[in-house]
């Protein structure tokens, strides 16, 4: 069974994948402000950061979880 956090680190990985491909329609929409543009972009790369932190950290979780349990298997 695997424990509530690494279950949180799994939404949020969700959350984040799902949302990194609006960015480049909120880029798009915003072609006359190049402010917009920025603050988009940066949003995005951030995002990016951030999923991949998550797995990482994740696989970690996995490991320390599933491991035992499929040993029992």
């Amino acid at each position: 069974m695997l424990k509530n956090s690494t279950y949180d680190l799994m939404e949020t990985a969700a959350v984040l994948s799902k949302g990194l491909h609006r960015y480049d329609t909120f880029r798009t929409d915003a072609k006359g402000c190049g402010e917009c543009q920025q603050i988009w972009s940066y949003m995005r790369q951030t995002d990016d950061e951030q999923l991949k932190r998550i797995l990482g950290h994740l696989r970690q979780h996995f490991d320390k979880e599933l491991k035992p349990e499929l040993a029992g298997v």
